[in-house]
C-alpha cells in the first residue's frame, strides 16, 4: 500500500475476502444453492421477482460510466412495475450526491430507492454513548455534522490517534501507509472500537480495483486484535432496511443483484433472498467464475454476464437488440 497505489489486483482482492471470510456473516450450508442457473440477463428472470435490489459499482456502473445495457434494463423493470432498490457501500458521499451521479448516467431513481451504508454509521456510534470524540478515515470536507459527537479527520499527527475514543473508517481514497501505521500502533497501545462505514475490500473503478475502507480495517484488526464492526453489505442492516421499506413483498420474490460473492451474494443468502451475480464490468470480469464459487463455498442462484447483456442503451436509454 502507498498513497499512490490505492488498488489491488483480482488475486489480492479475492485472497483478502477469503482470508477475512470468518469475520463476515455466516450462511448455513443449506442456504447456498446446489447449482447456479446461468441466464442471458436480468430480464430473463424478472417475472420471478417483485423487488429487485441492485448493488451499484460493478452492476449499474463501473467507475463513472453506466455499464452498457444497465440503464435500459432498469427502465424496463420500472415500466413492468417492479420495485427497485439500490444498496451501496459508498459512504463517501451523501445520498443525494449518489443519486445525482446515477441520474447523470441515465437512471431514474428516487430518494426511497437508495440505501447507503453511510446512514447506519450514526446508529452504530450510538451504541458507544461513552465515546464523544472520534477520529475518522475521511477527507476534511466530509459532512461530519451528520454524525453525533466530535469527529475529526485523521491526518499525520500521532497525538490525535491516541486522543480519540474510537475510530470511524469511512472513505479511504487518500489514506496512506503512514496513517495506517499510526492507526495500528495506536490500537495496539490502547484498543478502542473501530467502526467501518464501507466494509468493501475493493471496488471496480473501470480499469482497476480501488482499495476500500474494509481492507484497511481488517489489516488494523490483524495488527492490533481489535475486530472491526461494520455496516453495509454483506451485513444485515442494509437488507433489513430494504425489506422494511417494502413490507408487502414476500421475501421469496426479492432478488439481490451484485458483482461480488462476499458482499452481494453473501449478504443476500444470509438474508434469505435470491441472488444474481454479474461478472462483466465488475469484480469478476474475466475470471474463472465457478473456480471462485468453489474456493469461497458460496454461489448465487443465478449468474449473467451483465444485467443488460444483449441490451443496448442509446442516448435515450430506449434501443435494444437481441443477445
Amino acid at each position: 500500500m502507498s498513497a499512490n497505489r490505492l488498488q489491488l489486483d483480482f488475486a489480492q482482492a479475492l485472497d483478502a475476502y477469503l482470508r477475512y471470510a470468518p469475520r463476515l456473516p455466516q450462511v448455513a450450508p443449506d442456504a447456498v444453492p446446489a447449482a447456479t442457473d446461468y441466464v442471458d440477463n436480468l430480464l430473463a428472470i424478472a417475472d420471478q421477482f417483485d423487488l429487485i435490489v441492485f448493488d451499484a459499482f460493478g452492476v449499474l456502473n463501473s467507475g463513472q460510466s453506466a455499464i452498457p445495457g444497465a440503464v435500459k434494463t432498469v427502465a424496463t423493470l420500472q415500466e413492468m412495475g417492479k420495485k427497485i432498490a439500490v444498496v451501496t457501500n459508498d459512504a463517501s458521499s451523501s445520498g443525494e450526491a449518489i443519486l445525482g451521479r446515477h441520474r447523470k448516467r441515465g437512471f431514474d431513481f428516487d430518494n426511497n430507492s437508495l440505501i447507503s451504508s453511510q446512514q447506519f454509521v450514526a446508529p452504530l456510534m450510538g451504541e458507544y454513548a461513552d465515546i464523544s470524540h472520534w477520529g475518522a478515515m475521511a477527507p476534511t470536507d466530509w459532512p461530519f455534522d451528520i454524525l453525533p459527537g466530535w469527529v475529526e479527520p485523521l491526518g499525520s499527527d500521532p497525538a490525535l490517534y491516541d486522543a480519540v475514543g474510537g475510530f470511524l473508517l469511512i472513505d479511504s481514497d487518500s489514506w496512506t501507509d503512514t496513517q495506517q501505521a499510526l492507526l495500528e500502533q495506536s490500537l495496539k497501545d490502547n484498543p478502542r472500537p473501530v467502526l467501518v462505514g464501507n466494509p468493501d475490500i475493493c471496488a471496480p473503478m473501470g480499469d482497476f480495483l480501488s482499495v476500500e475502507s474494509g481492507y484497511f480495517a481488517h489489516l488494523a484488526g490483524d495488527a492490533s486484535g481489535v475486530m472491526p464492526q461494520c455496516v453495509g453489505k454483506p451485513y444485515h442492516h442494509v437488507f433489513e432496511e430494504v425489506l422494511k421499506r417494502h413490507p408487502g413483498v414476500d421475501r421469496s420474490r426479492v432478488l439481490m443483484v451484485g458483482d461480488t460473492v462476499h458482499t452481494d451474494v453473501l449478504g443476500g443468502l444470509a438474508s434469505g433472498i435470491k441472488t444474481l451475480l454479474v461478472h462483466q464490468g465488475g469484480f469478476l470480469d474475466g475470471q474463472d467464475i465457478e473456480g471462485v464459487f468453489a474456493r469461497s463455498g458460496l454461489r448465487p442462484h443465478f449468474c449473467a454476464r451483465a444485467i443488460g447483456h444483449g441490451i443496448e442503451d442509446d442516448a435515450d436509454g430506449i434501443a435494444a437488440k437481441s443477445a
